[in-house]
């Protein structure tokens, strides 16, 4: 299973000259000083932003991640002479509670297109545990945040998948439409503290970090004051490199960013214990994540710990929550052969053409994805029917999941209330098939 895992991410290689005196890290820099601003168009995968680079020569898609204050890249080692240059160094990580092994790396090149980074700190991990391309569906080998985001002004808009840059000296704009907050950084990631109103109508001020690497609404961590309210229930809502993360899941009644009031936005509650393996400090009460930040328009300056937000049109939809109860994810690719009839001529005098053989086949092989259930949500749609951890799902809907990405999966299980879904799905060496009604716990 972890060679059909390595398969499907493309693994970069250690192709770095490691100088033997380090030297401070460069700033990015945009390719045309004159220029005011660029826009970076990025893929939208579960309300994450995926923006195409290359590493020293090298394709790669990275995550942006305001929840990171280091770039990280995930790796193989081409050659071990390579690292006697580079500083080991053990990383905590999400999920786990082991260190993770990495190597500390300079003069990395890091380029956008119209804006580039020389000489930049890239920590490469390799860990095969790490595997964002079997969660996310598509090939994402690294981890980019403070390190890119701490030179300019930034202009999020996920409605549109751009991320406008400005550089500090040449921005003009007036943002008097907008709503001004400030932020803290703690560790090179940004925080606010907003009033939240709980449904048993308690009132607390609590402190999230802004984090565009979670595609989730509000986590709350618990603790002696903070608990999940009675009828919230068991969910599966992150997941680690060993682990699924789970918590409580209910709603808030109201969360005030700025000068806009967010109604009955959808909260998961980590307990304490759980809460440890993933947060490394105790400033934080709970992360905000792209569900909501994909609801503005935002503008993000870390110089002057600045965030301007003004709604976008997603500003009210509350709606985009699994209704299905399947935890799926892409477990790697298989390799499958496709007898293809090739072109057979008919003796006009006899009507009959000689018998097929296996010499009229042409043999096609085919990469096919994995997709399997690796949870199921308890007292949810999916586990009333027969469907089992680690079944293998062919089809949703009459569609070939091979034909569909990840994004297109997830928008289908969390389509409108008592929907009928389809499924086709492989039990060892049964095929099977199944229908499930979609339902949303939270209502």
């Amino acid at each position: 299973m972890n060679k059909l895992k390595n398969r499907a991410i493309i693994f970069l290689i250690f192709a770095v000259c490691i100088c033997s005196q380090l030297r401070s890290q460069d700033e990015f820099k945009f390719d045309d000083q004159d220029k005011r601003a660029v826009t970076l168009k990025f893929k939208s995968l579960n309300n994450l932003i995926i923006l195409s680079a290359s590493l020293n020569g090298e394709s790669i898609n990275f995550l942006v991640d305001t929840g990171v204050n280091k770039t990280k890249v995930f790796a193989q080692v081409k050659d071990s002479t390579v690292l006697e240059g580079a500083e080991f160094i053990s990383l905590r990580s999400l999920g786990s509670s082991e260190p993770v092994k990495a190597y500390k790396t300079t003069d990395n090149k890091i380029d956008f297109g119209p804006l580039y980074g020389d000489n930049q700190e890239v920590y490469y991990i390799t860990d095969p545990r790490y595997d964002l391309a079997s969660k996310l569906g598509i090939n994402v080998q690294g981890i980019i945040g403070y390190d890119f985001l701490k030179h300019f002004i930034f202009r999020l808009n996920y409605n549109r998948n751009s991320l406008r840059i400005y550089q500090h000296k040449k921005f003009n704009r007036k943002l008097r439409r907008f709503d001004k907050l400030e932020f803290r950084t703690i560790r090179n990631k940004p925080h606010l503290k907003l009033p939240v109103k709980f449904l048993d109508g308690s009132n607390k001020e609590l402190v999230f970090l802004l984090d565009t690497g979670s595609g989730d609404a509000f986590w709350i961590f618990e603790n002696d004051e903070i608990t999940a309210p009675e009828h919230s229930f068991e969910d599966y809502v992150g997941y680690g490199l060993e682990l699924v993360i789970s918590g409580k899941r209910s709603k808030l009644k109201t969360v005030n960013i700025g000068d806009y009031d967010l109604e009955m936005p959808r909260v998961a509650f980590i307990d304490s214990t759980s809460a440890e393996l993933f947060t490394a400090d105790r400033y934080k009460n709970g992360i905000i994540g792209s569900e909501i930040l994909r609801r503005f328009v935002i503008f993000l300056d870390y110089k002057n710990r600045d965030i301007f937000l003004k709604p976008s049109a997603s500003f009210n939809d509350n709606s985009n929550y699994d209704r299905s109860g399947l935890i799926l994810l892409f477990v790697g690719e298989e390799i499958t052969s496709v007898k293809t009839p090739i072109f057979v001529r008919v003796n006009e005098e006899t009507n009959y053409s000689k018998k097929n053989t296996s010499i009229d086949f042409d043999i096609r092989l085919e990469i096919s994805k994995i997709l399997e259930v690796v949870k199921i949500r308890p007292n949810s749609p999916a586990s009333e029917i027969d469907i089992l951890e680690g079944d293998r799902i062919l089809k949703l809907d009459g569609k070939n999941v091979n034909r569909m990405n990840l994004e297109e999966i997830n928008n289908l299980l969390r389509s409108e209330q008592g929907k009928r879904i389809k499924i086709q799905l492989k039990r060892g060496k049964a095929i099977l098939k199944r229908e499930l009604f979609l339902s949303s716990q939270l209502n």
